[in-house]
């Protein structure tokens, strides 16, 4: 959760106070007009204590509400504001290794901006795109990923497309991963 005094901030030059999941809606949209840049509508959620799970912002996404209020960056509000808040912590970070995985799983994984991919294990660290949307990963594109990484880039080691390698491939570079999924069956 942020500090008060910033959340107080973020208020004042939103207009409204923070109270509902459509006031962090409208929050994320107001951050990419005033910043360019996209805040996701769970991350803001968190921020501001409306989800109970712990987690410290990033420091990439604290300099984009510093610039939102008016500020440079996030070091110079925190000095503004004497937030003694420590900028980098030890925490749990949700991690998923492709060798974990049964040949056949499903898994979709989110980044943004509204980025989907829904993958199948093929086995030896090896997915086949079934589902992509806005990535440039491509529906039938066979890709080899060691593992997953909630809040970090992903790093594809091999983009197999129409049976020809393709190189490497870096997604999320800007946030990370929002999400990822694993489609249980039987």
């Amino acid at each position: 959760m942020l500090n008060q005094e910033i959340i107080k901030k973020i208020e004042e030059k939103f207009g409204k106070k923070l109270q509902y999941s459509h006031d962090c809606e409208a929050l994320s949209e107001a951050i990419a007009e005033t910043v360019g840049e996209r805040i996701s509508v769970a991350t803001l959620k968190r921020m501001a204590g409306m989800v109970s799970k712990k987690c410290q912002p990033r420091l990439s996404t604290m300099d984009i509400i510093a610039q939102y209020i008016g500020y440079p960056n996030y070091q110079l509000l925190a000095q503004d504001i004497d937030d003694d808040t420590e900028i980098s912590e030890f925490a749990w970070v949700e991690e998923l290794e492709s060798k974990s995985l049964k040949e056949g799983t499903q898994l979709q994984i989110t980044y943004d901006p509204g980025r989907v991919l829904v993958l199948t294990y093929l086995g030896n660290d090896t997915f086949i795109v079934n589902e992509s949307y806005k990535s440039k990963l491509q529906q039938g594109d066979v890709v080899t990923i060691s593992h997953f990484t909630k809040g970090f880039e992903l790093l594809v080691a091999d983009v197999v497309r129409n049976g020809e390698s393709i190189g490497s491939y870096q997604a999320a570079k800007a946030g990370g991963l929002t999400s990822i999924e694993l489609f249980l069956t039987d």
